[in-house]
Parts: structure tokens; sequence; C-alpha cells
């Protein structure tokens, strides 16, 4: 009886162990960052977006591995000195949105914007989105918390809390009355032209997210690798280019 006993307690004590390193383990590999996303479409005359007397070509049809190139594109930079470029979507953002927006940009009617917030682990991102020729336009108003204009309590005078970063096939809106750059408002192709090698390295090392327990998988490293070499051997398109790079993305993350 005593044996049976210390055999019982010998179980139950296995079975708490590896019930604790299970929920251990799937407690540190579960996706600590919620992403809530929110979307309407408002009017060109809308308050003050200053986009009335343009004019949007609503709706369009854009691929979801052209948004999702798009969104990995964007970045800023902090008003802090010393601050470093930084992805403004993570890769559960990316996903998220990505498809949501391809449906967006399809429903979209004319006269009308799409605005945008997402809600994360660092707080709200906002932003509008609307099509003009051939470009799309990014304006945020506020990125993972921060409003693009703060107050300076020394100055007691508002200032810029972050800047966009353009990159290629990207330039900041100038307004057409005093020529003035707008630096929280992005013009890109449509095309955006497709990711070197070494920017999809730091994309996929987590630039923009967690990136220190985050490292590359040599296998998704090497088929990176073969899928620039296609490209740059004209043996696959841009928009082939990007949709395999999109189904990379979709599979590891």
């Amino acid at each position: 009886m005593k044996i049976f006993s210390n055999r019982n307690f010998l179980h139950s004590l296995v079975s708490f162990i590896y019930c604790a390193v299970l929920s251990c383990y799937f407690a540190g590999n579960a996706n600590s960052e919620e992403i809530n996303v929110k979307i309407n479409f408002r009017s060109q005359s809308y308050q003050k977006s200053n986009i009335d007397k343009i004019k949007l070509n609503h709706p369009i049809r854009i691929s979801q591995a052209d948004i999702t190139n798009h969104l990995i594109s964007l970045s800023y930079k902090t008003s802090f000195l010393g601050s470093d470029r930084e992805r403004i979507f993570s890769f559960l953002a990316i996903k998220k949105l990505a498809p949501i927006l391809t449906k967006a940009f399809a429903k979209v009617v004319p006269g009308r914007f799409i605005r945008v917030e997402v809600k994360g682990n660092k707080g709200l991102t906002s932003f509008d989105i609307f099509a003009f020729k051939k470009y799309l336009n990014w304006r945020f108003d506020s990125i993972h918390g921060e409003a693009f204009f703060k107050k300076n309590d020394v100055r007691d005078a508002e200032i810029f809390a972050w800047n966009l970063m353009p990159d290629n096939g990207q330039r900041y809106f100038k307004t057409r009355s005093d020529k003035r750059i707008q630096k929280n408002w992005v013009v890109a192709s449509l095309k955006l032209p497709i990711i070197k090698s070494d920017q999809e390295k730091k994309i996929f090392t987590g630039l923009g997210a967690d990136s220190s327990s985050t490292k590359i998988d040599p296998k998704l490293e090497a088929k990176l690798e073969h899928l620039k070499y296609l490209h740059s051997k004209k043996l696959i398109n841009d928009d082939e280019y990007k949709a395999q790079q999109k189904k990379l993305f979709d599979k590891h993350f």
C-alpha cells in the first residue's frame, strides 16, 4: 500500500512538473503582442482633412503583396538625440493589416479616404490612407501612442515628436501654397521598388519588433537569397518577386 502511494505521489509530481514546464514553454513562446485594428471611411471634407481639393481615384485594386511591401517600408525616427530609424509596424501588425487594407481599397468609394487605428502594446498608431493618380498617401497622426506634435515644456511650444523616413519610391508631401514639407505625410508609388536583400534581412530579423530574441532562420535566408537571384537574372518579375516574398513572410511569421 505504501509503494502504491509513493508511486501515485511520484506520478503526480512528475505530471505537475511536466505541466509546469509546458506552461512555461507556451507562456514564453506565446505571442505577447495583441493587435486591434479599427477602420472606417471618411469624407474628404471631414473636419480639417486638408485633402478636399485632391481628386482621389477610389476604389483601386492593389494586391496584398504590394500592400505588405508598403507596410514593411514605412519607418520613422523620433526627435530624441541619437535615436535610430525604426519600422512603424511589427510582423503581426503587418500580417493583420495587409488583407484588411487590400479589401478596404477595393470597397472605398470616390470622395472618401481610409482612416485606420492600430492599437498594440506600444500604444495607438493612427493614420489616413488614400490614392491619388499612381500614388498612395500615408499620413500619420500618432505612432505608438506619440502624437506628431507635442508640447515642449521648456519652450512652451509645439514641436515634432517624430518624422517619417521616406525610403525608395517615397517622398514627403509638399503643400501647394507654401511648398512646406509635411514630415508626417509620405507619398509612395503604388508599385514600390522591391526590397533589397540587406533590407530583407533586417526586416526578417525583427527590425521594428522585439529583435533581441529573434534570429533569422538559415532556411529562410537561403530562400530569400535564391529569390533575389531569380529576380536579378530576370527569371521572375517584380510582381512575382513580391508575391513570393509575401508567402515567405506569411509562412515564417
